[in-house]
């Protein structure tokens, strides 16, 4: 392994892997606690795959499918873009319909709103100039400061890396974008197929290469920054309220055993190794309060 010290920022900035389903209860439930709550129940999603592509940044439906359920627009996403995401996700965290996973959870919705505004997810500490934050566990040395990969970098710990937001030269709309042109040119390159047209284990592949920066055709953004930043996303859109489009049904915390908006906890409660109870929303908190 590299010293620390003499790591490159690009080194230092390789994202790990997210393990598919393999979630840390604490990962899950700190992204859950940090998000804001508020609004009423979501209707499971269903993509149509064979779905005609909108007008970037047109409002075309994306089917829902649940015992009858409503069409939502898409706010950012073509079908098509829409339809990958959707695809994307539900490799990352896999689930079918007795142990949900992203695709049934929604993500894609959540993403959808959060780029698109809804959700105010990247209006807020988004910034697109330097210096940007690289993790750093240990002190950077005097003379490895001013070397010319450092030059616009501010070093910080794991700890404290969330309190910056999004940085990067581009927008997380640029991002998912290009992103999303890149990863089907590289498909139909190797495979002579979209991603969504992959099976599993293709898709999977393809996944892997991302994350290990593997894919040539990723030029800005590089694959595993576009991996990272669906990962974040994903990860969100799983275990943040179900107002911002996702964890629909509230299966995120149902996974994670996270009980949502409470009004308050007994000393009994937090006492209590055993301790749980159902998860609700700060809608559903709201409407049960009378208010």
């Amino acid at each position: 392994m590299s010293d620390p010290e003499t790591r490159s920022v690009a080194e230092r900035l390789a994202e790990q892997r997210f393990d598919r389903r393999t979630l840390l209860q604490g990962t899950g439930a700190a992204v859950a606690a940090g998000t804001a709550t508020a609004a009423g129940a979501m209707l499971h999603p269903t993509l149509a795959q064979d779905a005609t592509p909108s007008a970037a940044g047109s409002p075309e439906a994306m089917p829902g499918m649940d015992m009858g359920a409503d069409l939502r627009a898409a706010e950012f996403f073509t079908i098509h873009e829409a339809a990958t995401i959707d695809a994307l996700t539900a490799r990352l965290i896999p689930g079918d319909a007795d142990d949900p996973g992203a695709h049934e959870a929604g993500v894609v919705f959540y993403i959808d709103r959060t780029l698109s505004g809804t959700n105010l997810g990247y209006d807020l500490k988004t910034y697109t100039q330097g210096p940007f934050p690289v993790t750093e566990e240990a002190q950077t040395a005097v003379e490895s400061s001013s070397a010319p990969d450092l030059y616009r970098a501010v070093f910080v710990g794991s700890d404290n890396i969330s309190r910056y937001g999004f940085q990067s030269v581009m927008s997380p709309q640029e991002i998912y974008r290009r992103g999303l042109d890149f990863l089907d040119i590289h498909t139909q390159e190797t495979y002579e197929l979209d991603f969504i047209d992959l099976d599993e284990s293709q898709q999977d592949e393809v996944i892997t290469a991302l994350q290990n920066n593997e894919v040539e055709a990723f030029q800005g953004p590089s694959g595993s920054a576009f991996f990272s930043v669906l990962r974040n996303d994903t990860i969100k859109g799983m275990f943040s309220d179900p107002m911002y489009g996702g964890n629909i049904g509230k299966v995120g915390w149902l996974l994670i055993g996270y009980p949502g908006a409470q009004r308050f906890y007994s000393a009994e409660d937090m006492k209590n190794p055993s301790f749980s109870r159902e998860p609700q929303s700060l809608a559903e908190l709201m409407v049960n309060e009378g208010h």
